[in-house]
């Protein structure tokens, strides 16, 4: 496996064909959690006349309107929480499926990428991708569950005599419970590194089943069976490529930083020097937000030129793997009498 080719190709897949960017953008943007956190602005509380008094103050009375705009916007949250999830859910693995297909067929059949193309290779594996997803994921999941509940189990132990004793708990129950707590968040901290072992140690082989489904046009088990084959079978050749691939990620990442450094800084120091000059809390916000979105939206192309090329290059690396040598051909020479 010629290493320094794939990097090459991949550099130069994802340098000359535009199509796909907008799905490395994509992945870029909804190939995280796809979970967002939304937390609701809380005030202050705290109004001249209960300042400094020992009780807690008295909570408004709402009318029924106010009720009702707090139920539409709670709703609201809701309903865009879950239409932001199914969306993130559907575009990464739409994402995932065009940037493999895409490159396949530029490699296979000299198809140049384009968008169109890519959107119907995604949805066509979609569900397929889905199902990998749910059968490596859900097992996963129950595994760390029953892992992180097993090491907190001394702290369990440890609390419940200490909560049937309440307030006459004996200084020996404390100790015990303190004992436990320590013994716990080791068993955790462990616990956590051998799940992050466990991540690393199957990514190479998703990589590998995700492109045998799109590739191959594998079933769910069928694309498991035959990527974890093909990572055994070359098992040298895929550990160069994930710890080539690491090095880059780890590169890539160092070179972000000043980048991302100085894109917070443009839009934060312009919008500090307009409150200094103009004392407007609303000018220095509207102007951290003129250069805070395209500075952002800069870091999210970036982003997806770089899910771009880790996808090729892992493409590039599985039909590297699976391409069949090409026989050789010997030349008998003739003897003449």
């Amino acid at each position: 496996m010629d290493y320094g080719k794939i990097l090459v190709r991949s550099f130069e897949i994802t340098r000359k064909y535009r199509a796909l960017w907008l799905f490395g953008v994509l992945l870029a943007l909804f190939g995280g959690s796809g979970s967002g956190s939304f937390n609701f602005p809380s005030s202050g509380g705290s109004g001249g006349r209960g300042a400094g008094r020992g009780d807690f103050p008295t909570m408004p009375t709402l009318s029924s309107e106010t009720w009702q705009l707090i139920t539409i916007l709670i709703a609201a949250v809701v309903c865009f929480a879950l239409v932001w999830l199914v969306l993130s859910i559907i575009l990464r693995f739409v994402s995932r499926a065009a940037l493999i297909g895409l490159v396949q067929e530029l490699e296979a059949h000299e198809k140049t990428p384009t968008v169109r193309r890519g959107f119907s290779i995604g949805a066509e594996h979609f569900w397929r991708l889905l199902g990998i997803a749910l059968a490596i994921n859900i097992p996963l999941m129950l595994f760390s569950f029953a892992v992180i509940l097993l090491a907190a189990l001394p702290l369990i132990l440890a609390l419940m005599p200490l909560i049937s004793a309440g307030r006459t708990a004996p200084s020996e129950l404390i100790a015990v419970a303190v004992a436990g707590s320590i013994g716990s968040i080791a068993l955790i901290c462990c616990a956590a590194l051998v799940l992050i072992v466990i991540g690393f140690v199957i990514h190479p082989f998703y990589e590998f089943i995700v492109r045998t489904c799109v590739v191959k046009k594998s079933g769910v088990m069928d694309s498991i069976r035959e990527g974890y084959r093909i990572v055994r079978a070359n098992l040298g050749n895929v550990a160069v490529l994930y710890i080539l691939a690491i090095g880059i990620g780890i590169g890539f990442g160092l070179l972000m930083i000043p980048i991302v450094l100085i894109l917070i800084a443009i839009p934060a120091g312009v919008a500090i020097l307009i409150y200094w000059l103009a004392n407007s809390i609303a000018g220095a916000i509207v102007a951290g937000a003129v250069l805070g979105i395209p500075a952002l939206l800069l870091l999210l192309f970036i982003s997806g030129l770089y899910q771009t090329f880790q996808s090729a290059y892992w493409t590039e690396g599985y039909l590297a793997a699976t391409a069949t040598p090409s026989p050789t051909t010997t030349i008998v020479p003739t003897t003449t009498v």
